[in-house]
């Protein structure tokens, strides 16, 4: 019995490996076709505009309202932490930092990963289950330039875009609310922005945009391609994707708290 368990663990632990030495493996031949003058071909181009097209334009008036929603309640809580600690004159500092690192980059990637990554996951596995990505090989068109590096990059352009985009909403949010508050005036402001906005502080906002948005659309693919030709595959191979795009996101956040 004692045996069997340990069986079962080195059986798991070999598969977990298995799995994230394929996973990695994919992702190098993503990034190698991307410096590939190739793939950068016309019918890539399209299916990469449709991409960004469907990530960003489409839900611009949504994701403005939810973030300038969710962003309210954060710089809300925060000034409401400051008031009653009794660190008023840090509150911008915090703002930054929340803003830039924390949550413009996290929930542009949450969202993107909600609507591209569940919709490419099960694009993909649906291609992969009715045989259409062997087609394509058969007809000696390759699925990672033209299937999978234009959704890839779409992803990164998309987060890199709302990330930025919802660092404006947050900081603009940020005036009403401290001036609301605190009565700090626009001038105070935008003078303390300037001096507390640093380099690093963008640099980590677009570097770490471009990471999860860059994993959260592989993983989404890698995940689909493990769909079969059964039909019932196809939600099992979604509900994994998603399982892998979390965990990624989760520990990504987790090491940029570590490296900082």
């Amino acid at each position: 019995m004692i045996i069997q368990f340990i069986e079962r663990i080195g059986e798991s632990i070999v598969t977990t490996l298995s799995n994230a030495l394929s996973i990695y493996k994919f992702i190098a031949l993503i990034l190698f076709h991307l410096f590939l003058p190739s793939t950068y071909h016309p019918a890539m181009v399209r299916v990469m505009v449709r991409q960004i097209y469907f990530t960003v334009i489409q839900i611009l008036p949504f994701f403005l309202f939810i973030g300038l929603t969710f962003g309210s309640i954060g710089i809300g809580a925060m000034i409401r932490f400051a008031n009653d600690y009794g660190i008023k004159e840090q509150i911008i500092p915090i703002l930054v930092q929340f803003t830039f690192y924390e949550f413009a980059p996290l929930f542009s990637t949450i969202l993107v990963a909600l609507r591209s990554g569940a919709a490419i996951n099960s694009e993909i596995a649906v291609m992969k289950a009715s045989n259409e990505i062997n087609t394509l090989e058969k007809f000696k068109i390759n699925p990672i330039s033209y299937l999978y590096v234009p959704r890839v990059i779409g992803g990164v352009v998309s987060t890199l875009t709302l990330s930025f985009l919802l660092m404006v909403l947050m900081l603009f949010g940020g005036y009403v609310f401290v001036y609301l508050f605190m009565g700090i005036n626009l001038e105070i402001y935008l003078h303390t922005l300037s001096i507390h906005i640093k380099l690093s502080h963008i640099l980590m906002l677009f570097f770490k945009s471009a990471i999860l948005g860059f994993l959260i659309v592989v993983i989404a693919i890698y995940s689909g391609l493990g769909a079969t030709n059964a039909l019932f595959t196809v939600p099992i191979a979604v509900l994994r994707g998603m399982v892998r795009v979390f965990i990624a996101i989760i520990s990504i956040e987790g090491v940029s708290l570590l490296i900082r």
